[in-house]
């Protein structure tokens, strides 16, 4: 039994060594076992390297400020839903990612539609309620755990 396994890695050493060829990576040290490791991280990385150039940092996805302002109430919620639309967001925080857009999407269109100086008062967008705060720290832990 212990003869078939290598025979069975080796087509996985292979495989992994020609992705990684495939891929240009410079990095001397990869194997097949981070191969398939770096595949996800590979994906998230993109991800982040997206965030970052719209402009997200780890403050992004928490939640907005109640009460502000229209004009600074509609900059904040910008600040926030910017990264979310110009990238593509990762499979593991796809549901949260569009929970959260979702709802910035709403708020700032009632955010725009305030009187000059005036506020948003509708009480469903200023506390979202659990499934939009669970979104929004799902997402900060992932951008934690994967970007930072």
């Amino acid at each position: 039994m212990r003869v078939s396994r290598p025979l069975r890695s080796l087509p996985a050493v292979v495989a992994g060594t020609l992705v990684l060829t495939g891929c240009g990576s410079d990095d001397p040290s990869s194997s097949s076992g981070s191969a398939s490791h770096d595949e996800p991280v590979e994906t998230k990385g993109d991800t982040c390297a997206q965030l970052r150039e719209a402009g997200a940092t780890g403050a992004s996805f928490g939640p907005v400020q109640a009460a502000l302002p229209k004009d600074q109430l509609v900059e904040t919620i910008q600040e926030k839903l910017t990264p979310l639309q110009q990238s593509d967001p990762a499979a593991d925080v796809t549901d949260a990612w569009t929970t959260a857009q979702a709802y910035l999407e709403q708020y700032l269109a009632a955010a725009q539609a305030a009187p000059d100086g005036g506020t948003v008062t509708d009480a469903a967008l200023f506390d979202p309620g659990q499934e939009v705060a669970d979104a929004q720290d799902t997402l900060t832990d992932w951008w934690f755990d994967t970007c930072a």
